[in-house]
C-alpha cells in the first residue's frame, strides 16, 4: 500500500512539475558568440526560454550535482542546527584522484563540529568535498551510495530523464551526466519549493558560527562563493547577480548556474563544458564571460511587450437557435505578453485563428469558442483561448423547429424506425398468440354429445315411441 501511495504521489509531483519545465517562447540568437557548448537563458518569472544551445545534450555536471544533494538534505532534515562531527576518513581518498584540481575543500578538518546548515553553506559556496561527503553519509544512514540513490530517485520524480548521479562531489565519472534542461528543472524546483535553498545558494560569503578551537583557533574561517560575478573585488562582478553554483572538470570544462534580477525580471543562466583555455593556451573563464554577456544582452535589448490584447475582437461565430441574434463575437481569454528582442519586429507575429463554423445557443460570455495560435518566423509562440464576448439566449421556438426539421436527418430517426418496426412485430405476435389462446379456450368450453349405441338405450327409445300421446281436451 505504501508503494502504491508513493507511486501516486510521484505521478502527482511529476504532473505538478510540468510547471517546472521551461516554456517555449520565441528563441532569439544573440549577436555574439557563446563559447560554452551548452547554454540556457530562462525568464524565471514567466518560465520561458529566451535562448538555448544544445540544452538537451548530456554533459558531466561536476559539482553542480550538489544542487540536488542540497535538495535531498533540506527535504530530509528536521533540524538545520543539528551538529555533525567531521570524519576525515570519508573524503581522504579524494586526494588521490587523477585530477586533484577537480576537488574543492573548505578546510573542514577531522573532528570539526558543524551544523547541517553550515555544511550546506560550505558545499554550495565552495563545492566543499568534505561537506558533501559528511552530509551524504549522515542522511544516507551511513551509506553515501544510499544517498546517491536518493538523489536519483528525486531526479526521476522531477521528470529528469536525462540525468544520472554516481557521486556527491562531482568528480569525473562518465556515468554521471545531465543536460542543461534537466538542470533547469532541478534548480527551479530548488528555488521555488525547497525552504532555505535560495538563501544558502545566493549568499556571497558565509562565516560558520560553530566554535572549533582545536583546529581553527586563529583562523578567519570565511567561505566565499566561487561565482566571481558575486564578488565586488572581482573584475567579473555584476550587480544583482546571485550564486548559485559553479563546477570545474579538467577533462570536460567549466560549468555555472547563476541568476540575476535585471529590469525587474528574474533570469537564470546555465552554461556547461566551457573550455579552460583559448586557442593560444591562455587560461580563460568562458563560463562567466558567457553568463555576463547573456545577462547584459537580455538587460539591454529585451522588454516586456504585449503581443496580443485581451480586448481585441478576433472574429464572429454563427449561433444556432439564438433568441434575437444569430452570431457572437470572440476575443482572447487573456492578454499575451513576453520579453521581446528590440531587434525583432513584433508586428510580424501571425495570428492563426481556429473557430468552429457555428455553435448552439445558449452561449454565455466567457465560454470558450476557439483558439488563436501566435507564430513568429514559422515558430509557435503561444496558444490562447478565444471566448464569447456576450450572452446569446436560446429561442425555444427555433429550437423545437430545428428538432422537427433535422430529426429525419439524424441517426435517431433510424433508431426510431427500427424501434417502431420491432414494437409492431411484437404487437402482431402478441395479437396472433392471443387469438390462438382464445380459440383453444372456446373449444374446451363446448358440451360433448354422445350417440346412443347400447341396446338398453335403443329399447328405451322404442318404448317411448309406442306410448300413445294424450289428446288435449276440447273446449
Amino acid at each position: 500500500m505504501k508503494r502504491i501511495l508513493s507511486l501516486c504521489l510521484s505521478l502527482l509531483l511529476m504532473c505538478s512539475l510540468c510547471i517546472g519545465l521551461p516554456g517555449k517562447a520565441v528563441l532569439f540568437t544573440p549577436d555574439f558568440d557563446i563559447n560554452s557548448p551548452a547554454a540556457l537563458l530562462i525568464d524565471l518569472d514567466s518560465d520561458e526560454v529566451i535562448y538555448e544551445k544544445n540544452a538537451d545534450t548530456q554533459y558531466m555536471p561536476g559539482s553542480l550535482v550538489q544542487i540536488m544533494e542540497a535538495i535531498v538534505v533540506l527535504e530530509n532534515c528536521q533540524n538545520l542546527n543539528m551538529r555533525i562531527t567531521a570524519n576525515a576518513s570519508l573524503y581522504a581518498s579524494l586526494s588521490e584522484i587523477a585530477d586533484p584540481d577537480d576537488v574543492r575543500y573548505a578546510n573542514i578538518l577531522n573532528g570539526d563540529v558543524l551544523t547541517v546548515e553550515e555544511l550546506l553553506y560550505a558545499m554550495m559556496l565552495t563545492s566543499s568535498c568534505e561537506a558533501a561527503t559528511i552530509l551524504a553519509n549522515q542522511f544516507g544512514n551511513g551509506s553515501i551510495q544510499s544517498f546517491v540513490d536518493m538523489m536519483n530517485e528525486k531526479a526521476t520524480e522531477l521528470g529528469c530523464t536525462q540525468t544520472t548521479f554516481t557521486n556527491v562531489t562531482g568528480i569525473y565519472d562518465v556515468g554521471q551526466k545531465t543536460t542543461a534542461n534537466d538542470l533547469a528543472v532541478i534548480t527551479k524546483y530548488a528555488l521555488s519549493s525547497v525552504d532555505n535553498f535560495k538563501k544558502i545558494a545566493s549568499a556571497a560569503y558565509f562565516a560558520p558560527n560553530s566554535p572549533n578551537p582545536a583546529n581553527h583557533a586563529d583562523d578567519n574561517w570565511i567561505w566565499t562563493h566561487s561565482n566571481l560575478m558575486t564578488q565586488e573585488s572581482s573584475s567579473y562582478y555584476m550587480e544583482n547577480v546571485k550564486g548559485i553554483k559553479t563546477a570545474n572538470l579538467t577533462q570536460q570544462g567549466r560549468n555555472i548556474i547563476t541568476m540575476a534580477m535585471l529590469n525587474d525580471t528574474n533570469f537564470l543562466v546555465i552554461l556547461m563544458a566551457a573550455p579552460f583555455n583559448d586557442n593560444e593556451g591562455n587560461l580563460q573563464y568562458y563560463h562567466m564571460d558567457d553568463a555576463r554577456a547573456l545577462f547584459e544582452w537580455v538587460a539591454g535589448h529585451f522588454e516586456q511587450r504585449t503581443i496580443l490584447n485581451d480586448n481585441t475582437e478576433l472574429g464572429q461565430v454563427t449561433v444556432l437557435n439564438g433568441d434575437g441574434i444569430d452570431y457572437v463575437l470572440v476575443r482572447p481569454a487573456k492578454a499575451y505578453y513576453t520579453l521581446w528582442y528590440d531587434m525583432a519586429d513584433s508586428s510580424s507575429v501571425v495570428q492563426d485563428i481556429d473557430l468552429p463554423e457555428s455553435v448552439s445557443a445558449p452561449v454565455k460570455a466567457g465560454d470558450k469558442i476557439g483558439t488563436v495560435t501566435l507564430k513568429f518566423s514559422g515558430e509557435d509562440i503561444a496558444a490562447v483561448d478565444l471566448i464569447a464576448t456576450s450572452d446569446v439566449e436560446l429561442s425555444s421556438m427555433k429550437y423545437y423547429a430545428a428538432l422537427v426539421k433535422y430529426f429525419p436527418k439524424t441517426p435517431w430517426m433510424k433508431y426510431a424506425i427500427i424501434a417502431s418496426v420491432l414494437l409492431c412485430a411484437i404487437y402482431i405476435a402478441l395479437c396472433v398468440y392471443s387469438h390462438i389462446m382464445y380459440l383453444q379456450r372456446r373449444k374446451q368450453a363446448q358440451p360433448v354429445h354422445l350417440r346412443p349405441n347400447s341396446s338398453a338405450a335403443k329399447r328405451e327409445a322404442r318404448q317411448a315411441a309406442s306410448v300413445p300421446k294424450k289428446k288435449r281436451p276440447q273446449k
